[in-house]
């Protein structure tokens, strides 16, 4: 349904090439260029123990579909040219310039819309704070909070997906869309940013309130919810399967007592006592659920509308219809490659 839009992608690693794709996936016409010295994207080269040598990385297979790939040197003045001619036929520029990258290269905003006033000119930063610092994904989860509540007591742990840099690509995307509305109407393009330390801060969502309003600086607790119990904690079965429960209403959880024969007393009759006597609470049902199957537990949950789940994996969650529904093939450097598409959404008449 964008098969109008000409986009051009000056950005690499994740960020910025998933805005990219998002568009692709749509029908628009993106052009990413690569730094024809440096080899392209360094996430080529960001590779499994496992991968081969000569083909194209999961990684960057993973935000790099629909493209067409074009390897220039900012430094040549051939290229140049035929880089400027790109911007002048482009909709949107992304980038991802490292500090004074963009105006060392006469590529800023500025620039772009001396060559083509119309451009919508997007881009990603680092840190709002300090413009200069090199900026990835762990670093920013670690400085934003998020590393400070995942993980345990003794451990820290990582989402282990770049999700800073999925968060400030869904946050460009917004902007450029609206971006587009707002030149429908005025014919003028426009400059959008953002940084993936404010696209961080802004993710904190209620642990930033409950820190503001309750001053609640938040701990580790693993999968579990400061806020609601049951909701995270895991429960074992009688097969070992690992189940994991949401329970967020006293409706809820007095279903599931009822389904596994617990009497749900005065001691955990409202949220915030189970919150407050979580530990002596998820024994007593563990107590429970351990001589009963996952499959019965799961099945008589879904009937009775009480929020649980199966902890899969990755390779399970792959294997799955769903999936399959969602996998995109193309010929990369002459390899197959996969990945999952970026837009679950449906527009429907």
């Amino acid at each position: 349904m964008l098969n109008h839009l000409n986009i051009l992608e000056l950005s690499n690693v994740l960020a910025g090439p998933a805005v990219g794709m998002f568009f692709s996936e749509l029908g628009a016409n993106v052009v990413k260029i690569e730094n024809k010295i440096a080899g392209g994207d360094i996430t080529r080269k960001w590779k499994l123990a496992n991968e081969k040598y000569e083909a194209p990385s999961a990684y960057f297979c993973s935000v790099n579909y629909g493209k067409k790939h074009k390897f220039l040197d900012f430094n040549n003045q051939i290229d140049m040219v035929l880089l400027k001619d790109y911007i002048k036929k482009s909709d949107v520029v992304i980038t991802n310039f490292k500090h004074g990258d963009s105006k060392r290269f006469q590529l800023s905003y500025n620039d772009c819309k001396t060559i083509n006033p119309k451009v919508i000119y997007a881009h990603i930063g680092g840190f709002k704070s300090n413009p200069k610092r090199v900026a990835f994904d762990v670093v920013l989860q670690a400085e934003t909070g998020f590393l400070s509540m995942c993980g345990t007591q003794n451990e820290f742990a990582k989402m282990p997906v770049a999700l800073i840099d999925v968060l400030a690509a869904h946050q460009i995307k917004e902007g450029i869309l609206i971006a587009l509305l707002k030149r429908e109407k005025t014919g003028k393009g426009c400059h959008i940013k953002t940084t993936l330390e404010e696209t961080a801060i802004a993710s904190l969502m209620n642990q930033s309130s409950n820190y503001l309003m309750a001053e609640h600086n938040p701990k580790k607790l693993g999968t579990l919810h400061p806020n609601i119990a049951p909701y995270g904690d895991i429960i074992n079965s009688m097969d070992g399967t690992k189940l994991i429960l949401a329970i967020g209403t006293d409706k809820q959880f007095v279903s599931f007592c009822e389904l596994i024969k617990l009497n749900a007393n005065i001691d955990f009759n409202t949220n915030q006592k189970r919150v407050t006597k979580r530990e002596e609470l998820m024994k007593i049902i563990n107590d429970k659920t351990s001589v009963l199957k996952s499959s019965w537990l799961l099945e008589n949950c879904h009937n009775r509308h009480i929020p649980i789940g199966k902890i899969k994996t990755v390779g399970e969650v792959m294997q799955e219809k769903i999936a399959q529904q969602m996998i995109l093939e193309e010929m990369v450097d002459g390899f197959p490659t996969k990945r999952i598409k970026t837009n679950s959404f449906e527009l429907l008449n």
